[in-house]
């Protein structure tokens, strides 16, 4: 009988051989290829991803456990996130689950020449346009100059390329055929599928949605207004100082177009703003993924609760995001393939930020952060060298794009500072706790706010529910945890330049220490958007591609589409009845009904009074008399009177009108002892209190013999 000995099993790595190969990072492309290798053959062993499919489950009934309801507890949502934090490593680790390959960064150095005498006018227009911003317009003169000082700094720097310029000679020639042929794909069809979904989200009921104004919409429409008529400022003083790009887009919209200043041309701009938003966190998907990442993070953004409101209200907040997804976009490309013209682009995207809204202060410093992760994670004398060429390009194209403000706040330094350093000092309150207490408390609830509580702001959130849907959340959660995950074993700049990305876009919102009520907001933390959306188009993609190749044949083929369109109908659903519905009731009940009023001042000037005998007594905290003279058509006017003065208008002989709130006793006292043969009553409103007295004066009633 033969003895058959058993072949010796190969000599598995102990605990410590593991743990120095993780620490070796500088030994990054070995390990890459090893990896590479052996997720290509763990993708032949299985079958069922099972452990991808627990972590996405649990994840997504963690996050509905988590949804507003009577009694509502985070412990069963932390739990199920527990236990989906441990599914999701077992997938990690068996090769289930992986996030897509980002690009690999070019070997070429970045380009450092320019053309001394281009850099050298530019700069000479660029001082002489900072002199003449000193009166604080923009005149023909000082914003020619500044535009060309730009325009010959880009010149000194921009690197022409050729195949570009055959592209477009191509396309020119295209337009010149007589026929077109239009090449329909599989992927041209998902692509304009995706964009009827945006654009079905965006303008729907915009009209309606929200349906009132508020006190911070008079401010922008009166500033549009100023504008039209011929002011020009480089800030806007008004309500403790605004930046202007809103305001002006917003005017040229309506001057070209001969549209009235009105509640819904500024949300049109706005929603167009947002639509800008969307395509380049589709760009930057791309850059960070693949085209599917791209669509995936420009998809859920797009129908998204949180960027969908701050959009609608139609106030500066969409310019947030605006500017901080170009530079994010050009810079990672910049950085990425050594691009000298992507790095030109960040510094221009940079400086128009600074244009838009306040809380965009913030991306100058995560600019700097951004260049410093990618000189750690790159090292290499000439590659830092090349690095610090790319900051001060950035520094200087943005600065002068920065111009016409620099110039402002140099003049007005508590003007222009007011609105952050009274959140971030004790300019207006003091300090509730120690600050450091306050930030790390502030800290934790932006970074919980995602799931659980985005803030009691009715304007523009829906109080006490989390930022994200229910599906969104979920991803979320998991593409965070993948992508640090990957930095761990990887240590990509790309990875960690995203994962820092979020908590310094929200820095506006964290760093309210003297108002900590004021965190989280979804208004001051609205770049975080850009980054928060591609994490979820990169889990978005990793969860697709998980089915699709980990089920073979055309089962795998079926189960990814139906995850695919599971996911996205679900939370299409779910954020169509946050904004819609949810959004919609509350706003409805908690503003003012301005366009009711608005719509009776505008049949009694156009039958029978003026816009000067039609009057709206002050109340505290009720409807703001500006934004009925603009809802009558009136805007620039204010119908405020308050009752001291009534009296006075008695020597006016023509037909009058006064609208009161329904509790104002004093105000209808004294009117019926100025006008006591006039008629009142009380209009039936819609919405359920809020009622309005209606106090009607027939001409010639009070006169003065």
């Amino acid at each position: 009988m033969t003895n058959h000995q058993e072949p010796l099993p190969p000599n598995e790595p102990s605990v410590w051989d593991y743990f120095v190969s993780k620490i070796q990072f500088w030994n990054r492309e070995k390990l890459g290829q090893e990896e590479q290798k052996t997720e290509q053959q763990a993708t032949k062993q299985i079958n069922f991803p099972w452990l991808s499919v627990l972590s996405l489950v649990f994840a997504l009934i963690a996050q509905l456990s988590l949804e507003p309801s009577v009694g509502r507890t985070p412990i069963p949502g932390i739990l199920l996130y527990t236990v989906a934090l441990g599914c999701l490593i077992g997938a990690v680790m068996r090769q289930e689950w992986q996030l897509i390959h980002l690009k690999p960064d070019a070997d070429e150095p970045l380009g450092m020449s320019f053309r001394v005498e281009f850099l050298l006018t530019g700069l000479v227009l660029a001082i002489l346009s900072f002199l003449l911003f000193g009166n604080g317009k923009f005149g023909l003169l000082n914003t020619s100059l500044w535009l060309l000082g730009l325009t010959f700094v880009l010149f000194a720097f921009w690197q022409p390329k050729e195949k570009r310029f055959s592209k477009i000679s191509s396309f020119l020639e295209q337009l010149r055929k007589d026929e077109f042929k239009v090449r329909l794909t599989r992927w041209g069809i998902i692509l304009l599928a995706a964009l009827a979904i945006v654009l079905f989200f965006n303008f729907h009921r915009l009209e309606a949605v929200p349906p009132e104004m508020v006190s911070d919409q008079a401010e922008k429409l009166l500033d549009i207004n100023d504008i039209l008529r011929g002011y020009s400022p480089v800030y806007f003083p008004r309500n403790t100082g605004r930046e202007v790009l809103h305001f002006y887009l917003t005017a040229a919209y309506m001057k070209v177009f001969n549209l009235d200043v009105s509640f819904l041309n500024l949300k049109v701009v706005a929603v167009f703003a947002n639509l800008v938003t969307v395509l380049f966190i589709y760009l930057l998907g791309k850059e960070m993924g693949n085209k599917w990442v791209g669509l995936a993070a420009a998809l859920f953004a797009g129908i998204a609760y949180w960027p969908l409101i701050f959009t609608r209200v139609a106030l500066r907040i969409p310019y947030y995001p605006l500017f901080v997804a170009p530079v994010m976009y050009f810079m990672v490309r910049g950085l990425r393939r050594q691009n000298t013209n992507d790095i030109l682009l960040t510094g221009l995207f940079l400086g128009l930020g600074l244009h838009g809204y306040t809380p965009f202060r913030i991306v100058p410093i995560f600019v700097v952060l951004g260049i410093l992760i990618y000189i750690f994670h790159r090292p290499g004398k000439d590659r830092k060298l090349r690095s610090v060429f790319a900051l001060s390009l950035i520094t200087l194209v943005s600065l002068i794009v920065f111009i016409p403000l620099l110039r402002y706040w140099l003049a007005n330094p508590e003007m222009f500072s007011y609105r952050a350093f009274s959140r971030l000092t004790q300019m207006e309150a003091g300090f509730q706790n120690h600050p450091i207490m306050i930030f790390l408390s502030n800290f934790w609830k932006a970074s919980i706010m995602f799931f659980w509580d985005n803030g009691s702001i009715w304007v523009h959130s829906i109080p006490g529910r989390p930022a994200l849907d229910v599906v969104s959340g979920a991803l979320y959660f998991l593409g965070i945890v993948s992508l640090i995950i990957r930095y761990i074993r990887k240590r990509q700049w790309n990875d960690l330049y995203l994962l820092v990305s979020i908590p310094m876009l929200m820095m506006p919102s964290i760093l309210s220490l003297a108002f900590p009520a004021e965190n989280p907001s979804l208004n001051r933390t609205a770049g975080a958007t850009v980054p928060v959306f591609i994490v979820i188009g990169l889990t978005f993609e990793s969860v697709i591609r998980t089915f699709y190749q980990r089920i073979s044949g055309r089962i795998g083929r079926i189960v990814s589409l139906a995850v695919a369109l599971l996911l996205v109908i679900w939370s299409g659903v779910n954020n169509y009845d946050l904004v819609f519905n949810q959004y919609y009731a509350i706003y409805r009940t908690s503003s003012w009904n301005t366009s009711e009023i608005g719509k009776v001042a505008a049949f009694f000037i156009e039958s029978m009074g003026t816009p000067e005998t039609t009057y709206a007594v002050g109340f505290p905290h009720w409807a703001d008399s500006r934004l009925i003279a603009i809802n009558a058509g009136y805007t620039g006017m204010d119908f405020a009177i308050f009752p001291d003065q009534i009296p006075t208008t008695a020597q006016d002989p023509r037909s009058k009108v006064f609208f009161l709130n329904i509790n104002d006793s004093e105000g209808m006292q004294v009117l019926q002892e100025t006008f006591p043969d006039s008629v009142a009553w009380r209009y039936d409103s819609d919405i359920e209190n809020k009622d309005f007295m209606i106090f009607f004066v027939p001409p010639f009633q009070g006169v003065t013999p």
